[in-house]
């Protein structure tokens, strides 16, 4: 039977931290524009921008408020240097000519163009190919965490919640989050062809790891991920292992 190891720390507002420590100890690595077949399996640039990124759920969603809020303010910030589609979204016209109603009445979907994201510039895109908002921060020096949506910057990670138990779990995303085989494939996280990194995920991601649950939380993770490289005598199973 496949297992995974976990290890939990607890943050100073009593919330527990558990982690996929198998995850955080492989050498995955995106390889988006290296390989990656996107997640419809058609062999296409577009990635994991296929289908666009859900930002707002609707009433009750606060952490979806603030990043529509956000996310907001980039797109006034955007150029047509920075966005292909830029036109073609403005000419829709009204306050998010980007997004679309889905799911509930008040949520916030990227609209999809052209078989992708409408943030998704194609290879022939003088700005750069992927997401707009990408492009945009780096353009100007800055962190795509600060301009992309939330979902977007986490991905792969996938961040479990449940507030009866104060538990948040940190793991790889698959493609049964995404609504199953059918839906999306999740395929990166699940074969062998993006675990080519040099260094452990705890390590490549430790930007998004410690927006995602703070500096204090992030630096025990570490610690105890450096020592079991370091000496721990038992050996994990590696990635990527199938099924959960």
């Amino acid at each position: 039977m496949l297992t995974r190891e976990t290890v939990t720390f607890r943050d100073g507002n009593g919330w527990s931290w558990e982690f996929d420590l198998t995850f955080m100890l492989s050498n995955y690595r995106c390889i988006w524009g290296r390989g990656c077949p996107d997640t419809r399996l058609e062999h296409t640039a577009r990635g994991c921008c296929a289908d666009g990124v859900e930002i707002y759920q609707g009433d009750g969603d606060r952490p979806g408020r603030e990043d529509l809020k956000k996310i907001r303010g980039r797109v006034r910030q955007l150029t047509d240097e920075d966005w292909q589609n830029r036109e073609v979204a403005l000419r829709r016209g009204g306050r998010d000519p980007w997004g679309k109603a889905r799911f509930e009445r008040d949520s916030v979907h990227t609209r999809l163009y052209g078989g992708a994201c409408i943030f998704h510039n194609r290879a022939d895109h003088p700005g750069g190919a992927g997401c707009a908002l990408h492009v945009a921060a780096l353009r100007r020096r800055e962190n795509p965490i600060d301009w992309k949506p939330r979902t977007c910057w986490q991905t792969p990670l996938f961040f479990d919640t449940d507030d009866e138990t104060k538990t948040t779990t940190v793991r790889a995303c698959r493609t049964i989050d995404w609504g199953g085989e059918g839906i999306l494939e999740w395929w990166c996280t699940e074969r062998q062809d993006a675990f080519s990194a040099d260094q452990p995920v705890y390590v490549t991601m430790e930007a998004e790891l410690r927006r995602a649950c703070g500096a204090a939380v992030y630096e025990e993770l570490a610690a105890y991920c450096k020592a079991r490289q370091n000496g721990e005598p038992r050996n994990l199973t590696l990635l990527p292992m199938i099924p959960y």
